[in-house]
């Protein structure tokens, strides 16, 4: 009802220091002091030889400057690219929206895969053009009635289906794109890639609906299972991991497959960061025309730098605090 005021009253009192007591007995005069010397003092016969300077005090307090640096994410990228490139890979590009022909049918990934469904996958409304009718009808065979031996997923494949757009869900798609550009007189080749990938993924400390992949692929007549798990060691190793573990895994377009995991101390957990295997023949023969060990893998990206980085949520990557930019050290290995 109004019948009770707050006001806050606030007292400021001031008190002369000892330093200031002894200026007064000094009788310290104004004086002109200047902090640097001009174009015109030296012009006007050394004018500046009669003034006097401010003293510099280098234990005065001064505003912290901050220079401008990239984001700490995009430095362990840079670093990456290095090693990949430093081992004789060349990068692979491509479109973060692609058709589900390339992110899902020609990595023999059945059209009525779980990972296919809304719940695991952003969906774009419009469609696309599939790429040319012969390795349309490669990818169609391989689900059908498979190929190199094998028997397919036993379905009639829709092509509709096909030119369904998603954002992609995986870098993958961008092997299976440059494998069927290949041409065979230019193996052994060896490429990799380093992009955003996007799945409706449930968010925590491990997960996010956005996250950086890095991809890769070895083309080669020679290549052993034995030849992937040291690619993988290598760039591991470089990227200062030095206690990873693999585990046999399923992938519905390599075989043999692994699953790489490495140590988070501050968890205290071993902390899935992707999958890897030969491509399956399936893959090869609709993509390259023929079976050729291909190694492949694809690890998430993020999930390497949280230990170099000290953090424990994905989500401290990308959020908006520009202390911890600020804050975060260089990536240096």
């Amino acid at each position: 009802k109004e019948i009770i005021e707050i006001r806050e009253d606030k007292t400021t009192t001031i008190q002369l220091t000892d330093l200031g007591r002894k200026l007064i007995k000094a009788k310290v005069t104004e004086q002109e002091l200047i902090e640097a010397i001009t174009p015109d003092m030296l012009k006007k016969d050394s004018l500046w030889k009669r003034k006097k300077f401010r003293r510099y005090d280098v234990t005065s307090p001064v505003p912290t400057i901050y220079g401008g640096k990239r984001h700490f994410v995009n430095q362990a990228i840079d670093h990456a690219r290095r090693i990949w490139t430093d081992m004789g890979f060349k990068e692979m590009g491509g479109n973060m929206i692609q058709s589900s022909f390339w992110n899902f049918d020609a990595l023999f990934t059945a059209q009525d895969h779980p990972v296919r469904e809304m719940q695991d996958t952003f969906f774009i409304k419009q469609k696309t053009e599939l790429p040319n009718k012969d390795l349309v009808a490669s990818v169609k065979q391989a689900h059908e009635k498979g190929l190199g031996g094998s028997k397919g997923w036993h379905y009639l494949w829709n092509e509709e289906e096909s030119k369904t757009m998603v954002l992609r869900t995986h870098t993958t798609c961008l092997s299976a794109q440059t494998l069927s550009k290949l041409k065979l007189h230019n193996l052994p080749a060896k490429f990799f890639a380093l992009g955003k990938c996007f799945r409706n993924e449930t968010i925590d400390w491990s997960h996010g609906f956005e996250f950086n992949q890095t991809e890769g692929i070895v083309v080669d007549e020679n290549a052993t299972f034995r030849h992937l798990l040291g690619y993988l060691q290598k760039f591991f190793s470089k990227m200062g991991f030095n206690k990873i573990r693999f585990s046999p895994a399923y992938f519905p377009y390599t075989e043999p497959s692994v699953e790489i995991h490495a140590w988070h101390p501050d968890k205290k957990v071993w902390l899935e960061l992707g999958g890897a295997g030969i491509f399956r023949p399936e893959v090869t023969i609709a993509l390259l025309g023929k079976n050729i060990p291909v190694l492949a893998w694809g690890p998430g990206f993020d999930r390497i730098l949280m230990d170099y980085y000290k953090i424990k949520d994905l989500r401290e990557l990308y959020k908006n605090d520009i202390k911890q930019l600020r804050r975060m050290k260089y990536w240096i290995k």
